[in-house]
């Protein structure tokens, strides 16, 4: 080599030693001692020996370049190139993360709905003691209401009669009932004019008030059980026998009772008819009586007691017989108006076995015969 390699092969090598990088500094709180016979430096030889493979591998590219200039190995301007990296996108990866099982208790709500009552119509006959009586009796008066049903022991058609025997039987001011409680039906049947009523043994004491309370217990019971149906009369009997000993006198009721049997014991004016109207109809009154001349009077009162109309009607019979009587009130009635029925005294004019009966208008269904509504 000339003169000018040699010079360039010790540029070239100075530059790879001062390459090499130093070997790390010992620790200072460690004191190791060496022999003087110890082997070299694991670092140094380390170092040479890349020195060494580093000269080998430049003195080729050297001679190939046929002494020209090497270009350094380090330096200073670094050309990078932009590299295009294709990033494929991951499958995408369904994390699915089982939650708990949410109980959600929902309080429970209560909900109290009344029970729906099925009633029935029924008409029964009550009775009132009269004002200005003149014979002392009392009069009967038809009211149309509403009643639980009777049960299995009554057919369709009777559930009055069953209403005259139901404990707890509610009936409006003025008005009574003389069939005690303790009276109960155990059947009723019926042909084409008479009604079999079979009763407990309590009917055979009768009303417990005496004869006149007997005779108007049997007329609330014969009047009830032949207002409809196109029936005449009514046999009583007691677990299906015959009666010949009812009440405080023993009345004997073997033979079939009709409506005519009583009538003696009863106030000179009855009333027939429920006093109950609707809209703008007229109002009907009808009734039985057995007055002076045949002459039934009518009186419409309000509220606060004022007579606002009057009217009278001639009976079909009077003055000694029993006769039907029959009133078309026209008045604009509200519902707070009182109806009485009388006659006129011979002696003096005034008026004479008053019967007074509150008019319910527009009230479809009439009187609630159940003090307690929804319970037997």
């Amino acid at each position: 080599m000339s003169r000018s390699d040699d010079r360039k092969m010790k540029e070239l090598a100075d530059r790879l030693v001062a390459m090499s990088p130093e070997p790390p500094p010992y620790p200072e709180e460690v004191s190791v001692t060496h022999r003087e016979d110890s082997k070299p430096r694991p670092v140094l030889v380390f170092a040479g020996a890349a020195l060494v493979v580093l000269l080998l591998a430049a003195i080729p590219i050297f001679l190939s370049r046929g002494g020209g200039e090497v270009d350094p190995v380090a330096s200073s301007t670094t050309s990078t190139v932009p590299t295009t990296v294709t990033t494929q996108p991951q499958a995408s990866t369904t994390v699915t993360t089982e939650q708990p099982a949410t109980t959600t208790t929902v309080p429970a709500t209560t909900t109290t709905t009344a029970p729906v009552v099925e009633t029935e119509e029924a008409v029964l006959y009550a009775v009132q003691t009269p004002e200005n009586s003149f014979t002392g009796n009392p009069a009967l008066v038809a009211l149309r209401g509403v009643v639980l049903p009777g049960g299995e022991t009554l057919h369709s058609g009777w559930e009055g009669l069953y209403a005259l025997t139901m404990e707890g039987l509610f009936l409006p001011d003025g008005f009574a009932n003389m069939v005690p409680s303790a009276v109960d039906i155990l059947g009723v049947t019926a042909d084409d004019h008479t009604v079999t009523v079979d009763m407990n043994d309590a009917f055979l004491a009768g009303s417990g008030s005496g004869l006149l309370g007997d005779f108007t217990m049997l007329n609330q019971l014969i009047y009830t059980t032949t207002v409809q149906g196109g029936f005449e009369s009514v046999l009583f009997t007691v677990n299906g026998a015959p009666v010949t000993a009812f009440g405080s006198e023993g009345l004997d009721l073997s033979e079939p009772q009709g409506r005519d049997a009583y009538l003696d014991q009863l106030n000179s004016v009855n009333v027939d008819s429920p006093i109950q109207g609707i809209g703008d109809e007229s109002l009907r009154v009808a009734g039985f009586a057995n007055v002076f001349e045949a002459t039934v009077s009518l009186e419409v009162v309000d509220a606060s007691g004022n007579v606002v109309q009057e009217d009278f009607a001639t009976a079909t019979c009077g003055t000694g017989c029993w006769g039907a009587y029959e009133f078309e009130v026209d008045y604009s009635f509200v519902g707070d108006e009182t109806i009485r029925v009388f006659w006129h005294s011979a002696a003096d004019g005034s008026p004479s076995d008053v019967v007074s009966i509150p008019v319910l208008w527009d009230d479809p269904d009439g009187w609630d015969f159940t003090s307690h509504p929804g319970t037997p």
